[in-house]
C-alpha cells in the first residue's frame, strides 16, 4: 500500500489517504487509453483512407531536410495538432457544454451578460500596466520582452520620419467593446463608458510629442443612445401580434458594437469616419483636394455573420447555440480607392470589416476569398463623407507594425507626394503592456523607410498565354515566420518570402529577386509553402500581386530586408529536388 503525508508535521492531517496498487493500475490504464485511442483511431482512419500523410505521425515522419529545418517542421506538426478530427471533437463537445449549461468561455472568447460576447485582451487593454507603468520583474518573464521598444517610442518616431517627409500623422485609436458596453463585462459598472485609467495621459503625451490623436471613445458612447432605423412596412392594424412588434422594433436603440464579433456595428463606423472626416477638415482643410462630388452610395445589402467571437470560442454545433447577427450594409461606388491619393489611410480589421469577406458578412452562395471586396467598410464610408479617394492600406491584425512596413516600402519619392495618414487602430494594440501585447501576437517595432526612388519604364511581366502570370524555378533566400492558427481570430494567413530567381520558365520576368507573397494557413489549416525553407528550390508559378485586392487586407506576416523587390503572389509552389 502507498501513503501520501503532508511533508510539514505542523500542517500535518493525520487522515490517511490509500490506494491500493491493482486500484492504481486500473486508474492509470484507463488514464492512458483516454490518452491514446483517440488518437491511434484517427491515425488508423488515415490510413483506411489513403490518408496517413495528413496524420500528425505522417506529417511528423515526412520532414524533408531541403525543405525545412527539424525545429520548423516540429513546430508546424504541433501547431496543426488542434485541427486533428479527435482533438476538435473532444475540444469542440466539452467547449459546447460548458457554455451551454455554465455560460463559460475560454481564453479566447469570453461570455458577458445577456449573449454579449468579449475578445479577453480587450479586458486586459482596461485592467493591465497599461502603457505608462513599467511591468515589475515578476511579469517580465521573458528576457527578449525586456528589448521590445515602447509603444509610445514607435509612434512617435513613425510621426517624426513622416515630419521629416512632409507628411501629417493623426492617429485614431478605435474603442473596444468592453469600453462601450461595460456593463455586459460587470453589471456593477454604471459609467456610460470606460476606458483604461492611463489613456487619457497616455494620448496626451503623445500629442506632447507632436502626434495628433483623435480619440472617439465618446463618440461611439452616444451612438448605442440613438433609435435604430427599421426598414419594415406598416403591419395590418387587425393584426395586433405584427403591429406590437412593429412597435417593440421601433424603439430599439442602435448598436455600437456587434454582439458576437470584436468589431463596431456599420452605424458606429459611419460615425467614426464623420468624426474623422470633421477633424481633417478642420485641422487639414488646406491638405484636402477640391470636393468634386464623385464617391456615392451606389446600393445597399443585408448580410449576417456568426462573429468572430463565436468562431475562438468554437463549439460544437455552434451555429445552433448562436444566431447570426444582420448588419445593413451601404455599398459605395468605385473611385473611393487609389493609389494616386494624398491621403493615405492605415488600418486593421476595423478598416477591413464589411470589407473583406473573410471577416464575415459575405455573400454565402461565393467562396469568401473568391468574392470581390465588399466596398462597405471604413475606408469606402470616409471616401464617400470627404469625397476624396483613400491610398488604403489596411491588414487584419497588423495594424501596428505591418501596415507600417508596407507603406515605409514605398519609393521616398511617392511617400513625400502624401498629405496626410491617417492610422486607424485599435486601441488594444496602444494600451496593451508589452507582456499582454506580445501574448496577443501584437507587434510593435520601427520601420525603416525606402531611400530609392521610383523606377522609370517597369514593365509588366506577362505570360505567353497573354495573361500577367509567370512561371519561375528559384531559390528561397529568406522568409518570414510561420504564424500560428491557434489564438487567432482570422482563419487565414500569409507570409512573404524572398526569391532568387534562376530561369524564367514561362513568361517575361527581368527582376533576378522577387518577393514572393504565399499561404501560411487556409481555414486554420497550414498549407504546404509554410513549410518552405532558406535555401530551397521550388518551381514557382507567380501573378501580380496587386492583382490580388481579395487578400490584400489578410493578416501578413513580412519581415523581408529587401525594399525594392518586385511583389508576386504565389498561386503554385512545387518543391524541386
Amino acid at each position: 500500500m502507498s501513503q501520501m503525508h503532508n511533508p510539514y508535521a505542523e500542517e500535518r492531517d493525520h487522515t490517511v489517504f490509500e490506494i491500493g496498487h491493482g486500484v492504481a493500475w486500473v486508474v492509470a490504464v484507463v488514464f492512458m487509453l483516454l490518452l491514446s485511442v483517440p488518437p491511434l483511431v484517427e491515425h488508423v482512419d488515415k490510413g483506411l483512407k489513403e490518408k496517413w500523410a495528413e496524420s500528425p505521425v505522417g506529417r511528423l515522419l515526412g520532414w524533408k531536410p531541403k525543405e525545412t529545418t527539424l525545429l520548423a517542421h516540429i513546430r508546424a506538426v504541433e501547431g496543426g495538432l488542434d485541427a486533428a478530427g479527435y482533438s476538435t471533437w473532444m475540444r469542440q463537445t466539452t467547449q459546447g457544454w460548458l457554455t451551454r449549461e455554465f455560460a463559460l468561455g475560454n481564453r479566447k472568447s469570453f461570455i458577458g451578460y445577456e449573449g454579449w460576447l468579449f475578445y479577453p485582451p480587450d479586458l486586459r487593454a482596461l485592467t493591465g500596466h497599461g502603457p505608462l507603468k513599467k511591468e515589475p520583474v515578476s511579469v517580465m518573464k521573458a528576457p527578449e520582452l525586456a528589448k521590445l521598444p515602447e509603444t509610445r517610442d514607435v509612434i512617435v518616431a513613425f510621426a517624426k520620419q513622416l515630419e521629416e517627409r512632409g507628411v501629417k500623422l493623426v492617429l485614431v485609436p478605435v474603442p473596444l467593446k468592453p469600453m462601450i458596453y461595460p456593463e455586459h463585462v460587470s453589471p456593477l459598472i454604471t459609467n456610460e463608458w470606460i476606458t483604461h485609467p492611463d489613456a487619457p495621459a497616455f494620448y496626451e503625451l503623445l500629442r506632447r510629442e507632436g502626434v495628433e490623436v483623435l480619440d472617439l471613445t465618446p463618440d461611439l458612447a452616444k451612438v448605442r443612445s440613438k433609435r435604430q432605423h427599421v426598414f419594415v412596412r406598416d403591419p395590418d392594424r387587425r393584426d395586433r401580434e405584427a403591429v406590437a412588434q412593429a412597435q417593440e422594433d421601433a424603439r430599439k436603440l442602435q448598436k455600437a458594437f456587434l454582439m458576437q464579433d470584436t468589431h463596431w456595428s456599420p452605424e458606429a463606423m459611419r460615425v467614426a469616419a464623420e468624426k474623422v472626416a470633421g477633424y481633417l477638415r478642420e485641422n487639414h482643410g488646406d491638405l484636402l483636394e477640391p470636393v468634386e462630388e464623385m464617391i456615392r452610395a451606389e446600393d445597399g445589402v443585408m448580410r449576417s455573420s456568426l462573429g468572430d467571437l463565436v468562431h475562438l470560442l468554437d463549439p460544437k454545433d455552434a451555429d445552433r447555440m448562436f444566431a447570426k447577427e444582420e448588419a445593413f450594409l451601404r455599398v459605395i461606388g468605385e473611385g473611393a480607392r487609389s493609389r494616386e491619393s494624398g491621403l493615405v489611410l492605415l488600418g486593421d480589421s476595423f478598416v477591413n470589416i464589411y470589407d473583406d469577406a473573410s471577416l464575415g458578412f459575405d455573400d454565402p452562395a461565393v467562396d469568401n476569398l473568391q468574392e470581390p471586396r465588399m466596398r462597405a467598410g471604413f475606408a469606402e464610408q470616409l471616401a464617400v463623407v470627404l469625397q476624396q479617394p483613400l491610398d488604403v492600406i489596411a491588414m487584419n491584425g497588423r495594424g501596428s507594425t505591418e501596415v507600417r512596413k508596407e507603406f515605409a516600402r514605398r519609393p521616398d519619392d511617392e511617400v513625400r507626394s502624401k498629405k496626410v495618414v491617417v492610422w486607424v487602430i485599435a486601441a488594444r494594440d496602444v494600451l496593451l503592456s508589452r507582456s499582454a501585447a506580445k501574448q496577443a501576437d501584437i507587434e510593435w517595432g520601427f520601420v525603416e523607410f525606402n531611400p530609392n526612388k521610383s523606377k522609370a519604364g517597369a514593365e509588366v511581366a506577362v505570360a505567353s498565354n497573354g495573361e500577367m502570370r509567370v512561371v519561375v524555378e528559384a531559390m528561397l533566400s529568406e522568409k518570414s515566420p510561420n504564424q500560428s492558427p491557434v489564438g487567432t481570430p482570422y482563419r487565414e494567413a500569409l507570409h512573404a518570402a524572398v526569391y532568387d530567381v534562376e530561369k524564367v520558365v514561362e513568361g517575361k520576368l527581368e527582376a533576378q529577386q522577387v518577393i514572393g507573397i504565399q499561404w501560411t494557413f487556409r481555414d486554420k489549416v497550414m498549407q504546404p509553402t509554410s513549410d518552405f525553407a532558406e535555401g530551397g528550390r521550388y518551381r514557382l508559378t507567380l501573378v501580380p500581386w496587386d492583382s490580388k485586392p481579395e487578400l490584400q487586407g489578410l493578416n501578413l506576416e513580412d519581415t523581408t530586408s529587401v525594399f525594392d523587390a518586385e511583389r508576386w503572389f504565389v498561386e503554385k509552389a512545387e518543391v524541386m529536388e
